[in-house]
C-alpha cells in the first residue's frame, strides 16, 4: 500500500491544472499521484476563453483575437475588445506543457489504470486500481461521464452541449484572423440552440465548429453534413482540406454537483460543478478553483475552502436553461438583441459571473422579458418558492 500527500483521480484539464498550481506554490514538495485511464497524447479538444489579465498559460496560447463577430440571417455585429482578449489553447499543447513541467519533480508520480473505488474516513482517503490500494491525505476526483447523470434528476434542467469541429486549410486567404466568430446563427434552429464558431489561426486556416444545445445527440453524418454545408454555402469556401477534427459533449445543468464526498475526497472540474451551467465555459473556472484549493491547503491544511453564495448566477443559469428546454429557438433572438444593445465586454463579464447586479439589470432590460418571466414562474412557482 503506497501513501501520498495527494492523489488526483483523473488526468484531464482539472487534474493536471491542480497539479501545476501545486508545483508553482509552496506545496511543490508534496508527494502527488496522478491517475488516469491513459496518458493524454493527442489534441482531443480546444479551450477558448476571454480574460483581462495574464494567465499562467500565456506561453501556450495558440491564438488571440481582438474582435468578436455575432451574426444571423438578418443582423451582423463586429465588436472590438478593449480590456479583454479572446484566447485559444489546444489541449495537446496544454498536456505537453504540463507533463514537461511535472516531470521535473521526482515527488510526482503517474499511473495509468482504471479506478475501481474511492473512499475516505476521518484520517485518510483511498482508492483501488487493479486490485492495488493507494492512500492519501486527500483525493481530488475529476472523473466524469455524462452517463453518471442519467436518469436525469427530475428537479433540475439537463441538456447536452455537443459539438464537432474541423480544422480546415484553404489554398487562398479566406479568413480575417483578427476576429473570432463567436455565434453564427445562420443555420436552422429546429427548436434548439444551434450555431457555428469560426476561429481563424491565420488567413488560410481556421477551426469551424458546429455546436448544439439539446436533449439529443446527432449522428456523425448529421454533424459532417452541417459543417460541409456551412463552409460551402454560408462561408462560401469551395476548396479546403480538413487537417484535424474534434468533437465533444459537455453537460449543461443546474444540478448542484457536490464538492465533497466523504471527509477527504474533493470533487473538482466538471464533477465538482466547475462547468458554467448555461454556457459550458470551464477552462478559467478550473484555474480559479485550483488557486482556491492551493490557498486553502496552505492556510488550513484542507482543500475545502468556503463557498460563496452563487444564488444570483445560479438563477440566471436556470432561467436560460429553462428557455432552452422549452424552446431553444428563442435563444437566437435573445442573444442577438443582447449583443445589439450592450457593449461586448459587459456581456462577457456577465457570462463570466464577474458583473455587478446593476449591470446585470441593464442586460436583462435589453432583451425580451416574457421568456424570462415564464422561466422564473417555472423555477420558483407561483408562490415564489424555488421548486428545487
Amino acid at each position: 500500500m503506497a501513501h501520498f500527500d495527494y492523489i488526483i483521480a483523473g488526468g484531464g484539464c482539472a487534474g493536471l491544472s491542480l497539479a501545476y498550481h501545486m508545483i508553482t506554490s509552496p506545496l511543490k514538495d508534496k508527494s502527488i499521484l496522478i491517475i488516469d485511464k491513459a496518458k493524454k497524447n493527442r489534441n482531443d479538444r480546444t479551450w477558448c476563453f476571454w480574460t483581462d489579465q495574464p494567465t499562467i498559460f500565456d506561453k501556450i496560447v495558440l491564438r488571440e483575437w481582438s474582435k468578436i463577430e455575432i451574426i444571423d440571417d438578418e443582423r451582423h455585429f463586429i465588436r472590438p475588445l478593449e480590456d479583454l482578449d479572446y484566447q485559444m489553447i489546444r489541449s495537446i499543447d496544454f498536456y505537453q506543457f504540463i507533463y514537461k513541467e511535472l516531470s521535473k519533480y521526482s515527488n510526482i508520480k503517474f499511473l495509468n489504470g482504471f479506478i475501481e473505488k474511492v473512499q475516505s474516513d476521518e484520517k485518510s482517503a483511498s482508492l483501488v486500481v487493479e486490485d492495488k490500494i493507494y492512500t492519501a491525505d486527500y483525493i481530488f476526483d475529476s472523473r466524469f461521464s455524462n452517463e453518471s447523470l442519467t436518469p436525469h434528476h427530475p428537479d433540475y434542467h439537463f441538456l447536452f452541449q455537443h459539438f464537432k469541429g474541423w480544422f480546415i486549410k484553404t489554398p487562398i486567404p479566406c479568413f480575417d484572423y483578427h476576429k473570432v466568430t463567436m455565434f453564427d446563427f445562420r443555420t436552422p434552429q429546429n427548436g434548439e440552440v444551434r450555431f457555428f464558431y469560426t476561429l481563424p489561426l491565420d488567413d488560410e486556416t481556421a477551426l469551424v465548429e458546429y455546436t448544439i444545445f439539446s436533449d439529443n445527440l446527432l449522428t456523425a453524418n448529421e454533424y459532417d453534413s452541417a459543417l460541409e454545408g456551412h463552409i460551402r454555402k454560408v462561408l462560401k469556401i469551395k476548396n479546403y482540406q480538413i487537417l484535424e477534427t474534434e468533437k465533444g459533449i459537455i453537460p449543461m445543468t443546474d444540478f448542484r454537483f457536490p464538492k465533497q464526498e466523504g471527509r477527504r475526497v474533493m470533487n473538482i472540474g466538471t464533477r465538482g460543478g466547475a462547468c458554467k451551467a448555461s454556457t459550458g465555459y470551464t477552462f478559467l473556472r478550473i484555474q480559479r478553483e485550483s488557486e482556491k484549493i492551493v490557498r486553502s491547503l496552505m492556510r488550513d491544511n484542507s482543500p475545502f475552502y468556503p463557498q460563496k453564495s452563487r444564488f444570483r448566477h445560479r438563477t440566471y443559469d436556470s432561467m436560460i436553461l429553462n428557455i432552452m428546454h422549452r424552446d431553444g429557438g428563442l435563444i437566437r433572438d435573445i442573444f442577438m438583441q443582447m449583443f445589439q444593445n450592450n457593449p461586448i465586454e459587459r456581456i462577457l463579464y456577465f457570462l463570466d459571473e464577474r458583473s455587478s447586479f446593476i449591470r446585470d439589470l441593464k442586460i436583462m432590460n435589453s432583451v425580451p422579458s416574457e421568456p424570462f418571466i415564464t422561466s422564473l414562474e417555472n423555477i420558483f412557482g407561483s408562490d415564489g418558492l424555488q421548486k428545487k
